[in-house]
């Protein structure tokens, strides 16, 4: 239900006062009066009584009915003007509303946008701190890689060291086996020797058995011929005797093919065809030991051949490796040098451009190349056109900016500081 305001309220009070007071002005108007005389002698003269004159009622009550249309009219012009300022009050209200929310609309896009903007600065800085980060876990991970490449080269030469001790070692056994193998060959030439000397000895004991055939035959003729024989034969088992010393197995079988001798010459013949076989078979027993020494020999020779061809294949893939390494990791190297000098330059570039003014009348799309010349810390301590850009004020004024720009931006990485510059300046614009 809607609450009346105090004017409503009143109102009714004001009419019902003002309905009141016209009722009483129209019976003071309709009433009628006679007009008093007043004697010269009020004694004299009798009062004349009052006439009363009779209200006409229907005329009353016209004029109530009209009074009330009359206010009925004003009642419903003041709700009616009541209704407008309400309308009024409530579009001001609403207007009211309105501009509040598009103030709050404005306000909350100021703080969006303010708040994008701070987000995107940490954005950045963030990118900025993972993109510093990354670039030092690159320098970490190249040095890193660096010391690995010393370890292995270390490795590589403790390696070789080892390697090379170990072909030492080869190369002393192998020196003991030539060594070997040349007392196997000289063992082989005595053998020969050896044999020869049995051949010798066997035509010796041919002759000898002939010869006792003979003096068996001319036994009486050749008793004195027999005697020298045996002395003879007795010189022969000493130097077969210092044969057999120089030849260590077979010195037995001589002693005992001597011995044969003097038992006989059957039992000569016997010993004689057993040395022969005894001797064969060690010759070819020393054959075969020296034909498998060969092959050993040469076996070795081709596994050491083997193991140094891979040994140096080895190496060569090793140093390949390496030196591949040591040239990604230069790559890499001087990529990041590049990419860290590009900034170092950039941000340089970035102060003079910002310490730099236009001169007046100066074209746009002009540059030049200046020298900057600089001390540890980014002082300037000279500024040189290398190429001009034809305007001497444009010049002048890159000069000027490079001087007003002192000190410059120092390099992250100590080993980028460069005391002159070349900087190509061509402002956008």
């Amino acid at each position: 239900m809607k609450r009346e305001s105090l004017p409503e309220r009143l109102l009714p009070v004001v009419y019902a006062v003002l309905l009141h007071i016209v009722v009483g002005a129209v019976l003071v108007f309709r009433l009628g009066y006679a007009p008093v005389h007043v004697a010269a002698n009020p004694r004299a003269e009798q009062v004349e009584p009052v006439k009363a004159v009779v209200v006409d009622e229907k005329q009353i009550a016209n004029e109530l009915e009209r009074l009330r249309e009359g206010e009925k009219r004003r009642r419903e012009k003041e709700r009616e003007r009541v209704e407008r300022v309400e309308r009024q009050a409530e579009e001001a209200r609403l207007r009211r509303i309105a501009e509040e929310e598009r103030l709050a609309n404005l306000e909350r896009r100021r703080r969006e946008r303010e708040r994008e903007h701070m987000a995107a600065e940490r954005e950045r800085e963030r990118r900025e701190a993972e993109r510093i980060a990354e670039l030092e876990r690159k320098r970490e991970a190249e040095a890193k890689r660096v010391e690995e490449l010393e370890q292995q080269k270390q490795a590589l030469a403790k390696r070789r060291a080892e390697e090379e001790e170990r072909l030492a070692l080869i190369e002393r056994a192998r020196r003991e086996e030539a060594e070997k193998r040349r007392r196997l060959e000289e063992q082989q030439r005595l053998a020969e020797e050896r044999k020869r000397a049995a051949e010798r000895e066997k035509r010796r004991a041919d002759e000898e058995r002939r010869k006792i055939e003979e003096q068996q035959r001319l036994a009486e003729e050749r008793k004195q011929a027999a005697e020298r024989e045996k002395r003879r034969a007795d010189e022969e088992r000493r130097k077969i005797e210092e044969q057999k010393r120089l030849a260590e197995e077979q010195a037995q079988a001589a002693r005992a093919e001597r011995e044969r001798a003097e038992a006989g010459r059957r039992e000569a013949e016997a010993e004689r065809k057993r040395i022969e076989e005894e001797q064969k078979r060690r010759v070819e027993a020393e054959r075969k030991r020296a034909e498998e020494a060969r092959r050993k020999a040469e076996e070795e020779r081709r596994r050491k051949a083997e193991e140094e061809r891979r040994r140096k294949e080895a190496e060569r893939a090793l140093e390949e490796q390496i030196a591949s390494e040591a040239l990604q990791l230069e790559k890499e190297r001087l990529a990041l040098l590049a990419a860290g000098r590009n900034e170092y330059i950039a941000q340089i570039k970035g102060r003079i451009e910002r310490n730099w003014q236009r001169p007046p009348g100066s074209a746009a799309g002009l540059k030049c190349v200046v020298r900057v010349s600089q001390i540890p810390g980014g002082e300037v301590v000279d500024a040189e056109i290398l190429t001009g850009s034809g305007d001497v004020a444009f010049d002048r004024s890159v000069v000027q900016a490079v001087l007003r720009s002192s000190p410059l931006p120092v390099p992250k990485d100590p080993s980028l500081f460069d005391r002159r510059i070349e900087i190509i300046f061509e402002p956008e614009g």
